[in-house]
Formats: C-alpha cells, structure tokens, sequence
C-alpha cells in the first residue's frame, strides 16, 4: 500500500491524500502534429527504467505526460510532475537538466509552467 496522510477536512470527515507537496505543471505548444509526435516518442525513449530509478531515490514521486485534445488546432501536452516536497524538487532540477532536456533538445516550442504546492486534495480508494 502506498504511503498516505490524512488530512481532516471536516470535524466527521477524514480525506485520504497522497504524500504529494509540490508539483510542477506545464504545458508545452508544438508547431506541427509532426514535432509533438516525436517528442511523444523521445519520452517513451528517455524514461527508461534506470532514469525512473534515479528519479524516484530523489523524490519524484509521479510523472504524467498528457496529449491535450480540447483545443482546436494546437498540438499541446501537458506535464506533471509531482514531488515529495521542495528538497525533492531541488534534488531532481540538475536530473532534469542532464537526463531530461537532452532528450527534448531541438524542439522549437513555447513552454507555459507552473509550480504549486498542494492545499487540497482528494484522491479515490481505488487510484493507483
């Protein structure tokens, strides 16, 4: 089972979160169908198990990848990272340069980020 904290959002109501702090989250526009197609395929090549690994010893706890859909013309995705807290996040930014950056060199993009800590959150029983 995961590890989990709960947070008491009501006096008769107990929520179960994950242990999530900080997560980052941007969004990243393509010109062509063509460059988000290959930057789709240099995910799948770069996370491979040895970097999940090294990742995760510095706390990354997730990270997601999303093909946005509802915007009519763009060619956008959407990342997520999520963190234990900020050590972790400070732990993985020099990952991220010379494992992750690499792998996206050479695409012509326009990067909208964010970064959060987490002040509520729910999360179903049966999430995984």
């Amino acid at each position: 089972m995961p590890p989990y904290r709960y947070y008491k959002a009501y006096a008769s109501f107990w929520a179960l979160m994950t242990n999530t702090t900080l997560i980052n989250y941007s969004t990243r526009d393509f010109a062509n169908k063509g460059q988000l197609k290959l930057y789709l395929i240099r995910q799948k090549e770069a996370f491979t198990p040895e970097f999940i690994e090294l990742f995760t010893k510095a706390g990354m706890l997730r990270r997601v990848v999303t093909q946005i859909w509802n915007k009519q013309g763009s060619f956008r995705v959407g990342i997520i990272f999520e963190y234990r807290d900020k050590d972790a996040f400070e732990a993985c930014k020099p990952l991220l340069e010379k494992y992750y950056l690499p792998a996206v060199a050479g695409f012509t993009t326009k990067v909208f980020g964010n970064r959060g800590v987490v002040v509520h959150e729910f999360v179903a029983e049966d999430f995984h």
